[in-house]
């Protein structure tokens, strides 16, 4: 009987008894399947990022001030006008410079409907998230006829004109004087200034912030699946040659139109929430700064990524305010004045680091992880 060959067990052969040589979760994970490749979390990497994630953001509000959680409300508001803004261009490959008018469309409707409707604030929720998709569904058509940096000029037009109609559609927006929208509540507790629910109670912004977390969270899964399903797989063959995707069977037309609908959508759900955060808004609030801002968010986060959407988002909030803390302690920093301020510092910081992905590194902060996790995984042997 011949005796059946064994494999070597020296390099680049595995050892026997299965030993390993490196911690578990260094290990790449490799798919066999699509159904496995489409996995939601499809590593462990992702798998143990996400549930330290979690973790943290859910101890922040035991740890972390007042001022501080405004900072992460604000991002987390601002992440996912990012996000949809991430679809739009990121994932569908239309260049848009018009989202903060998005942004302000469902905030005014929150104003309307809490104001000369007086009707509770959830409802404005579901109120901005038409109305913006409606104005999204109405920009859509032009889409299909410039694209690139057309597209971007006439989005840029949509925020000079949605910023004249917030200024004198005065019944509606309040022109000028502004708007005030009513405070948010829950159980009978604001959310703003806090409260107490049963034997807990809630000191200012955590209600809020506990609340933006459930809303964030739902909003990544719902544009994550869309992402993941076919409406996804044919954003992404618009966005590589939508010319080739036309001819494979993809409806160009209508993955445009619904990259506009449910990126404009969800951007009116974050005005919303802005708003009711806020509680008075203004229309010099939704200017071309903010939809650069958001711009940068989805840079800085990595393109087409739709959770890095949310550190870049944490990243251009909170780099202001860092910076407005450490003014006195720097001593080319002013607090005020003509000198050099925190938010002028903040915008040459951007500035700087926008250039720097674009020139290093195109995916952004998440491309950095990629290159620790490829570290990680192929270590001691990284070629």
């Amino acid at each position: 009987m011949t005796p059946t060959k064994q494999a070597p067990t020296g390099f680049p052969f595995p050892p026997r008894g299965g030993a390993m040589l490196r911690p578990r979760l260094a290990h790449s994970d490799f798919h066999t399947s699509w159904r496995s490749e489409l996995r939601l979390w499809n590593s462990t990497a992702k798998r143990m990022t996400m549930l330290v994630t979690v973790l943290l953001l859910l101890a922040a509000p035991a740890v972390l001030s007042s001022a501080w959680l405004r900072v992460l409300v604000v991002s987390l508001i601002l992440g996912i006008a990012a996000m949809s803004l991430n679809l739009l261009t990121g994932v569908a490959g239309q260049l848009s410079l018009g989202h903060a008018a998005f942004v302000g469309m469902g905030a005014y409707t929150a104003a309307f409907v809490t104001g000369n409707l007086e009707a509770n604030f959830w409802w404005s929720l579901p109120a901005a998230v038409l109305v913006a998709g409606l104005a999204g569904l109405l920009l859509s058509p032009i889409a299909l006829r410039v694209r690139g940096l057309y597209l971007a000029v006439v989005t840029l037009g949509l925020v000079f004109l949605s910023q004249h109609l917030f200024r004198n559609w005065t019944t509606v927006t309040g022109g000028v004087g502004g708007a005030r929208i009513e405070t948010p509540t829950l159980f009978g507790v604001n959310l703003v200034r806090g409260g107490e629910v049963g034997p807990v109670t809630l000191t200012q912004n955590q209600g809020y912030y506990l609340v933006m977390l459930v809303i964030t969270g739902v909003s990544y899964l719902v544009m994550r699946n869309i992402v993941r399903g076919r409406t996804g797989r044919d954003l992404a063959a618009v966005r590589d040659n939508d010319l080739a995707a036309g001819v494979v069977g993809v409806g160009v037309f209508g993955a445009k139109v619904r990259a506009f609908v449910i990126s404009s959508a969800f951007a009116g759900l974050s005005g919303a929430l802005l708003g009711g955060f806020l509680r008075f808004i203004n229309y010099d609030q939704w200017s071309l700064l903010l939809s650069v801002e958001f711009l940068v968010m989805v840079a800085l986060g990595g393109t087409g990524i739709l959770g890095a959407a949310l550190l870049g988002a944490l990243f251009v909030t909170a780099v202001p305010e860092i910076l407005d803390h450490l003014a006195p302690r720097i001593p080319w920093l002013t607090e005020s004045g003509a000198g050099l301020t925190p938010p002028r510092a903040s915008a040459i910081l951007f500035g700087l680091l926008l250039a720097i992905v674009i020139v290093a590194e195109p995916l952004g902060l998440y491309g950095l992880w990629l290159r620790v996790r490829k570290y990680l995984t192929t270590w001691p042997f990284t070629y």
